[in-house]
């Protein structure tokens, strides 16, 4: 996806290694041509590729596509039925080894602010043509967890490595494709939880994010056997209880109640208008902001538009004009800058909350591993109920950036688990 911004950079007289010359470039291309012009051009050049014989468009062809980064892109290449969206994720710290420095492998950052800049920026970018990483890997179809360093010297690890993803995502997906069954590739255990997970998340009314999560007993059977033909053909798992986050059973979901959003924001939104001039520099906030969806004014500070033919969240911050200080993110509760993040006024309990009460006391021990398939990490709230809980292990899809939480758990001994697999979106596709 990268190399029509390069091309472009190249152009324009631009150093085509610079991480945010591309960013901007990409965002620029979007915002003029449309969100999904990366992926049209990418689209352009394989069929051109094709046309010049550089390669032959058949039932075994595969063409893998690098660098999505806006989920407008995604929705391009979705009109193909055999695409699938692969997540790549490691670490931060493994990302930052592999690019910052000279003793890296392939340095793109001299200085790890450079890195730090680019990678919050590669998560998240507050408008529609920026950077939308994150909500990119929760559409992914698969995730592979590639946290692993391989010396130049360990060539057959690296082989055996990626053999392992083609013979565990490719080939069903080929197979799916032909419309053929995959029997010596069922399902992982991991997958069908997660995929349970997945499916439970869906019945939240939650406005920011849907979380589901599965509580279950995983064991491994013992005794003699032979070799196994089928992947996880010697584990079990016996699903005690499930949830996903919502309001208390019997009170109005935040979206049906009086003010019609989630109560967190209308709590930052009571807290934005008491500010009228900014207690920086004391220069006065503007009222008022332009939605960037629309292009209607809106008045009162808001984080939504509040014309329901729109009904879009603000990108445009109202900011001060002077010192450029940001209402929502940096003066009120629950904003990045801003201490508080207002999480205790959530109405709502969480997924991993709902499915540890529905344990009942009789579960509270039992053969095999408890374990709890989360479609995101768990915060630190739901950190402290996991440990009391006895829950031995976690399973998480999506990160969360509370580093408390993780703690807890780990002084908890409770196992900390990436999800790797296919996810939800394509586990019916693959396992028909």
């Amino acid at each position: 996806m990268s190399t029509p911004l390069r091309q472009v950079a190249k152009e324009r007289g631009l150093n085509d290694r610079d991480t945010a010359a591309l960013q901007n470039l990409g965002n620029e291309i979007r915002e003029k041509e449309g969100i999904s012009a990366l992926a049209v051009k990418c689209i352009e050049a394989i069929k051109a590729d094709i046309c010049a014989g550089k390669f032959k468009q058949n039932e075994d062809t595969v063409v893998l596509v690098d660098g999505i980064r806006n989920d407008g892109e995604i929705r391009c290449f979705r009109q193909f039925p055999n695409f699938y969206l692969l997540s790549i994720h490691a670490e931060k710290s493994t990302r930052e080894k592999r690019v910052v420095g000279p003793d890296s492998r392939r340095p793109r950052f001299k200085a790890i602010e450079a890195f730090e800049a680019a990678d919050a920026r590669d998560e998240h970018e507050d408008f529609p043509s920026g950077q939308q990483v994150k909500l990119c890997n929760y559409l992914a179809d698969v995730i592979i967890y590639n946290d692993q360093t391989f010396a130049d010297a360990l060539e057959t690890k690296r082989n055996a490595y990626f053999n392992k993803i083609v013979d565990e995502y490719i080939r069903p997906m080929k197979a799916a494709q032909q419309g053929k069954r995959s029997h010596e590739r069922p399902p992982a255990i991991d997958e069908t939880l997660m995929t349970m997970a997945y499916c439970a998340s869906k019945r939240s009314s939650c406005l920011k994010r849907k979380v589901g999560a599965v509580v279950a007993f995983v064991g491994q059977m013992e005794g003699p056997h032979a070799e196994e033909t089928r992947k996880d053909e010697r584990r079990w798992f016996r699903v005690v209880s499930t949830g996903y986050n919502e309001v208390p059973m019997g009170t109005t979901p935040c979206i049906f109640d009086d003010y019609q959003k989630c109560y967190r924001d209308y709590l930052r939104e009571a807290h934005a208008s008491r500010y009228s001039y900014c207690p920086q520099c004391g220069e006065k906030i503007p009222d008022e902001v332009k939605c960037p969806q629309c292009g209607r004014t809106v008045r009162g500070k808001k984080l939504q538009c509040e014309y329901p033919d729109c009904s879009r969240e603000l990108i445009s911050e109202y900011k001060c004009p002077k010192c450029g200080c940001s209402v929502f993110s940096d003066l009120v509760p629950g904003g990045e800058g801003a201490p508080g993040k207002l999480l205790d006024m959530c109405r709502a309990l969480h997924a991993e909350e709902v499915a540890i009460i529905g344990l009942s006391q009789s579960t509270a021990r039992g053969n095999g591993d408890l374990v709890l398939y989360t479609t995101t990490f768990p915060c630190n709230l739901c950190a402290n109920r996991i440990v009391a809980a006895g829950i031995n292990r976690v399973v998480y899809a999506e990160a969360y950036t509370m580093k408390e939480s993780k703690e807890i758990l780990r002084r908890g001994t409770v196992e900390i688990q990436k999800f790797e697999g296919v996810k939800s979106t394509a586990y019916f596709r693959l396992y028909a």
